[in-house]
């Protein structure tokens, strides 16, 4: 069946020998603004490229965008693959069978270790951190507290904490060196900034230009990544490079840094995202992490590769593709539609079950909290976008990989004020404990991770000199 059929069959909800060349597409009683957008995600997953926005617009009937899609694809073939591909890569021994291919490169269920930091059950919608539910901390602990529980193992009692607060208070301002390097490139992005910052934490430890080299380091880095991305916003607005205010709580100074309301509603709010965000398992910047540990590279090497990680589109950065969208004129529904065909594309390329996800535990808490802040007006308008999206997310359709809880934390973010190149960042400074907890982990009980590939390509090929 040609695959424009099958798509459109899909999309219509209709038996695909109803539908011939001649249909009209507008014609179909399903047709709308939505249909239009779901039919243009999946032609884009069919090809394997991203389509002109108003593609649609301009094809009337099946034929016609049959005709289209075979030029595009035989465009995208000439491309890929030259015509004299054969001759010079002789075939493998045996066909690898999909199936096979899939389960080499699809490592997201693959065990790689024991942990004790974190249990995360996606099935049941469970999240514990080092056997506290994630339900008995929100509401009951700070974020401090729960940094202390992932670093050191434990919760505090008041005199651990009041101890740990004031090393992690005395920890935040940046050496010198280090401060004027943010200043010198506060015009890059702040992705970038924040993975170059961490390294030169390292050569001012190195150097000896560390006043808080007493500290922990695992403590100076928790403490320091909100001031690093403070200082760069700053410097780039040309204001006064912020001091930390040592009596002021984590949460409270990030946003005291960033000249924004601190009120204890607000406060609370970003107390709420930093302990959601702190840990969750074993996901790719951790695994980065790990892996980096396992190699014995030092602690400021290990956070690099995880903030290298955790800043693709796929992972941190995932939510501005949310946020930008729940930002812009289209409607809640059009929203829902156009991320729900996303999330189809990666069901669909999958060949092995995936057992259907409960919703993630962190979702709630924030969607209430935020719903609960009164930002002013038009501040509802973001939320029934992402309510909308996560109604089309319901678990009963199989896990939706596009609505997570950084969705709803930048959805925070953005109703306090804060401008959108510092989602990822505050991100980061919420999942740097959990971070330095794996490498601390991997360091002391896994050794080191070398995986596998197999090989595919051609074999016993041979070189002439007409190659030349």
């Amino acid at each position: 069946m040609h695959p424009v059929i099958s798509t459109l069959s899909r999309v219509f909800d209709m038996p695909s020998e109803f539908i011939g060349d001649e249909m009209q597409l507008r014609a179909v009683a399903s047709w709308d603004d939505l249909t239009a957008v779901e039919l243009q995600v999946h032609l884009e997953h069919e090809l394997g490229t991203t389509l002109d926005d108003h593609l649609i617009e301009h094809i009337d009937s099946v034929g016609q965008l049959r005709a289209f899609y075979d030029d595009r694809l035989a465009e995208l073939s000439y491309v890929k693959a030259p015509p004299d591909a054969s001759a010079i890569a002789p075939a493998l021994p045996g066909p690898v069978p999909p199936a096979v291919v899939q389960e080499l490169t699809d490592i997201s269920d693959v065990v790689v270790g024991e942990t004790g930091i974190s249990e995360v059950d996606p099935v049941r919608g469970r999240l514990a951190y080092r056997g506290y539910p994630i339900e008995e901390l929100i509401g009951r602990v700070t974020f401090e507290e729960v940094v202390h529980l992932l670093i050191r193992g434990w919760l505090p009692d008041a005199e651990e904490l009041s101890a740990f607060r004031a090393r992690l208070a005395a920890a935040r301002e940046l050496p010198p060196m280090v401060a004027t390097n943010l200043v010198l490139n506060a015009s890059s992005s702040t992705s970038s900034v924040l993975r170059t910052a961490v390294p030169a934490l390292g050569v001012a430890a190195e150097a000896n230009a560390d006043p808080a080299a007493h500290i922990d380091l695992r403590e100076r880095l928790v403490a320091r990544i909100p001031t690093i991305f403070a200082t760069q916003q700053a410097a780039r607005a040309g204001r006064r490079l912020p001091k930390p205010a040592p009596e002021l709580s984590h949460a409270e100074n990030i946003l005291y840094m960033l000249g924004l309301p601190h009120d204890p509603e607000r406060v609370r709010l970003v107390d709420l995202c930093l302990i959601l965000q702190a840990e969750h398992g074993c996901n790719a910047s951790a695994f980065a992490a790990r892996v980096a540990a396992g190699t014995g590279a030092d602690t400021f090497a290990t956070i690099t590769v995880a903030l290298a990680t955790f800043t693709g589109p796929l992972h941190g950065g995932a939510a501005h593709q949310v946020i930008d969208l729940a930002r812009e004129d289209s409607s809640p529904d059009t929203a829902a539609a156009y991320l729900r065909g996303r999330a189809d594309q990666a069901s669909a390329t999958r060949t092995r079950p995936v057992a259907p996800a409960e919703e993630d535990p962190r979702v709630r808490p924030l969607r209430d909290a935020a719903r609960r802040f009164n930002a002013g007006p038009g501040s509802d308008r973001l939320l029934r976008v992402l309510d909308a999206v996560r109604a089309a997310a319901h678990p009963s359709k199989g896990p939706r990989p596009y609505l997570t809880v950084d969705c709803y934390a930048a959805a925070i973010y953005h109703l306090l004020g804060m401008p959108a190149d510092l989602f990822v960042p505050m991100f980061a400074a919420a999942r740097v404990p959990g971070w330095l907890a794996h490498v601390e982990e991997q360091r002391a009980r896994q050794g080191r991770i070398h995986p596998r590939l197999r090989y595919v390509g051609p074999r016993n090929l041979r070189h002439s000199p007409e190659q030349n």
